[in-house]
Parts: structure tokens; sequence; C-alpha cells
């Protein structure tokens, strides 16, 4: 289905188009999921016996955020097509995050394991050393949840670190009397990158903190959402960004870990 535009952008059509990006949208579903191999939103994760779990500097595991399977998603220019990718976090009130410096990666991980999987009997299956409860997580420690995938389309919006580099000033004061609504519009496509995803645009309840030096793309998503009881802070969203090189080369150590709230 064609974008549809107000008429004010009508003539640059092919400029708002050229911004369109594929995600894969992830559904929390209602049924728990059924094995250590299965994409899923929190629970008990795939991890190898004979490797070290995640912990920070000082000894504390980290919480087990969300495992995506790429046999199971869709395909998605320049992700995986195959091997887990891990997402964990320090249970405290910043859930890992270092304000300072987003890339530092001591309180929260992100684990590739590749291709073949290994069988269940190589997996471990109960983690005596979580903390019981987790005190501090942006879904309940006790929650998990299978996983759904639709591929999307999403196309620049506010207020993703390109749109002023896209849209300079100069083109949205030549709209005249007409920017409201054309900033209206780009707006709500902002607004449309919310959610669970994989891939695509990221929404931020207040700014990107990505630089246009040093260009990231989103790798992974997780929004508030009631339905999961989700909620990062008051009502805001986390975001994973990487180097598209390191996405090439499986490279997972260099992510930045961001997310905000209202």
């Amino acid at each position: 289905m064609p974008l549809q535009l107000p008429t004010i952008l009508e003539p640059f059509r092919e400029k708002i188009e050229a911004t369109l990006q594929k995600t894969v949208r992830v559904q929390p579903k209602k049924e728990l999921p059924t094995s250590l191999k299965q994409s899923k939103i929190g629970g008990l994760p795939y991890w190898p016996k004979d490797q070290v779990y995640p912990r920070n500097p000082v000894g504390n595991p980290l919480f087990f955020l969300a495992q995506l399977n790429f046999a199971e998603i869709p395909a998605l220019p320049g992700f995986p097509s195959k091997g887990m990718l891990q997402f964990f976090i320090l249970n405290d009130d910043l859930y890992g995050m270092n304000t300072n410096r987003l890339d530092d990666n001591q309180n929260f991980r992100v684990v590739y394991h590749a291709e073949p999987l290994l069988a269940d009997e190589l997996l471990e299956h109960a983690f005596p050393f979580w903390p019981q409860p987790w005190e501090y997580t942006p879904i309940p420690g006790d929650a998990s949840f299978a996983l759904d995938f639709a591929v999307d389309e999403e196309w620049l919006g506010l207020p993703d670190y390109w749109f002023d580099e896209v849209y300079p000033e100069a083109f949205l004061e030549a709209l005249g009397e007409e920017q409201e609504e054309a900033m209206d519009f780009f707006y709500e496509l902002g607004s449309k990158s919310s959610g669970h995803k994989v891939g695509g645009y990221a929404f931020f309840t207040q700014c990107d903190p990505r630089k246009l030096e040093t260009p990231m793309q989103l790798l992974f998503q997780l929004d508030s959402d009631n339905d999961i009881d989700s909620m990062w802070g008051d009502m805001g969203i986390g975001n994973f960004f990487i180097l598209p090189e390191d996405l090439k080369t499986l490279r997972f150590d260099r992510v930045l870990f961001h997310w905000d709230c209202s």
C-alpha cells in the first residue's frame, strides 16, 4: 500500500520513500515458551553448560531479558539468518545502562551463539544463583513469553538522529505555512516506530543518543507494554544499537544500550 502523504509533501514523495526500512515486529504470545532454543522474552535462556554465565565486574549475574533465534525470524537485510542472539541487563535501577558511556557493557551483555545450536543435554536448565526475586527489571522476573514475528515497513520520522540531515531546516522552512502540517506527519511517522521489534527505526520518549559521525542501526527494541507488564521507568522504551559492520561480522561486544522514559 503506497505511503499516504499530505498534499504539501507529495512533490517530495521520492525523497520520503527513499527512507524506507524493513523491520520485524515482535509480538509476545500468551503461551509460555516450551523450548530453551526458541525466541522469547524472559524465562530461561539458551545457555551452554561449558560457558560462564554473564555477570558484571563484581560478580552479580545479569538478568536475562530476551533471545532471538534467527531461524524463526523472517529474513531481514543485514541480519543473521541463523544462530541465537541474547540480551542481558543488570538488575539495578538503571537496568545496566551507563548514562555517561552507553557502549560500556560491564552491566549489560549481548551474546551471539552461532549454529548449530547445542542439544538440550548440553544446556543449563536451572540457574540457582539468580536472585529471588529480581528487584529491578523492566519485565517481571518470573515472566516468560513466546514470540511471533511479522515483517513491516517504516519511514524516517522524528526524533531519529538522521532526521535533520535528511530534512534540514531550509527544507522545512520552504514549506511555508504548511510546515506545521508536515511536521505533524513526520511526528506520526516517528511514533509508528514504537513497539517491540528487530531492526528498522528506533523510538524514543526523549531524544536519540546516536551521533551522525558514528552511524549505528537498531538491533533490538523492547517497549513498555501492559500486556506483558513491561515497564522501562515511566512508560519508557529500551534500545540496543550496533555498527553495521559489526552486525555483518557478528561482533556484538560494541553494542550501545539505551533506554529513556517520560
